[in-house]
């Protein structure tokens, strides 16, 4: 329970603000754009803001002793509601003043609160619709796949190593260990340090969009360019002339860069990222209509043919697995499908994990969280 005996507890190692506006601005993340996650939210008792990582030692100390619950943050971008309090008791915990990173040339070494354009998102393998504002931290700690996705892997794929600390402890994990913390939206530690694989971008990418009659015949296409392709896009017409009005739209469409600079259209790497990244949100915005997702492997992916309504169907990678990260948006029914569902209106991070990442999340927790202080009702421990 709150009281006025833990803020007064805060108050000796940390800045507390408790203003109305500020807990209100701070109850919210980009998952307010779903009724079902905004109907949800909760306003939390108070804010603090970490700039060293002894204070995350500090803050984990005090949950420890007085089991109050914490939600880390960043800088809010998350879409699915991962930031936003289910407690009313909970401290919001502002990770986004602890900044720095170390370039190693085929790594980087990350403090959380670090921005992507800091570091300069052409280094990165896999990077956020959202980079101009994300943290590295939240994106760590909250997202999955991005610009990127499709050659070198989900965020989970380049994470190297991940310190967090915890009720418990300190914890430095590394190869598959860090499934524990990727993903988990905070609630199995308070991420201070991250290694995450960089590379040599190629600064320029041609984009390409081409049109076919058949849903069949951009598949064909799409599975031809898997290997050499930095992104792949398969949109319906209804979809496409929403993001750009202004261009001849066929049935069904592929919109995809290649590193070709003879190819139609060259663009610098953050207009790329931009133009193809965050379909689904840009359109929702803009129309309001009902949205929902589903993880689709490629051989099942010809079955979503016949649905009725705006489809982006973004190609990706995980585990070196290909699959289609497909969004349905305005839709009366979902196609019934083998693959999973990716659920964009649930704060449960169970609702959007595959069972072993999951195994390793709700493991771990129950080491170093039994009592759920960490962004608590986001993980659930009984599966």
């Amino acid at each position: 329970m709150w009281s006025k005996m833990i803020e007064s507890v805060l108050s000796k190692y940390f800045t507390v603000y408790t203003q109305k506006d500020i807990l209100e601005k701070y109850s919210m993340d980009y998952g307010s754009l779903s009724p079902i996650l905004s109907s949800l939210r909760k306003i939390p008792k108070a804010v603090i803001k970490i700039k060293e990582e002894e204070e995350i030692k500090i803050l984990m100390d005090l949950v420890n002793e007085y089991n109050f619950p914490v939600i880390p943050r960043g800088n809010g971008t998350n879409t699915l509601g991962e930031a936003i309090p289910l407690n009313e008791n909970s401290v919001i915990v502002d990770m986004s003043e602890l900044k720095g990173f170390e370039d190693k040339v085929t790594s980087i070494i990350v403090r959380p609160g670090t921005e992507f354009n800091e570091i300069g998102i052409e280094k990165l393998p896999v990077v956020p619709t959202s980079f101009n504002m994300a943290t590295i931290g939240g994106y760590v700690a909250g997202g999955s796949l991005g610009f990127g996705s499709l050659k070198y892997g989900a965020i989970w794929d380049n994470v190297r190593q991940v310190v967090v600390y915890t009720p418990k402890g300190r914890y430095t994990l590394e190869g598959e260990d860090t499934y524990s913390v990727v993903q988990a939206a905070g609630t199995t530690g308070i991420i201070s340090q991250i290694k995450i694989a960089a590379l040599n971008r190629p600064r320029r990418i041609s984009v390409i969009r081409a049109g076919f009659n058949t849903l069949r015949k951009a598949i064909d296409k799409a599975l031809d360019l898997l290997e050499v392709a930095e992104f792949i896009s398969i949109r319906n017409k209804a979809m496409a002339s929403i993001i750009e009005p202004y261009h001849k739209w066929d049935k069904w469409n592929l919109i995809y860069g290649i590193n070709d600079p003879d190819e139609e259209e060259d663009l610098p790497f953050k207009d790329i990222v931009t133009t193809f990244a965050g379909a689904y949100f840009t359109v929702v915005n803009r129309t309001k209509v009902n949205y929902a997702s589903m993880d689709i492997s490629l051989d099942e992916l010809e079955k979503i043919d016949d649905v009725k309504c705006l489809i982006d169907a973004e190609l990706a990678k995980s585990r070196g697995k290909y699959f289609s990260h497909t969004y349905f948006l305005g839709y009366t029914s979902l196609p019934n499908l083998k693959s999973s569902k990716f659920d964009l209106h649930s704060f449960r991070v169970n609702d959007r994990v595959e069972p072993d990442r999951l195994k390793k999340m709700v493991s771990f927790k129950r080491v170093v969280d039994p009592e759920d202080l960490l962004n608590p009702g986001k993980l659930v421990m009984n599966t």
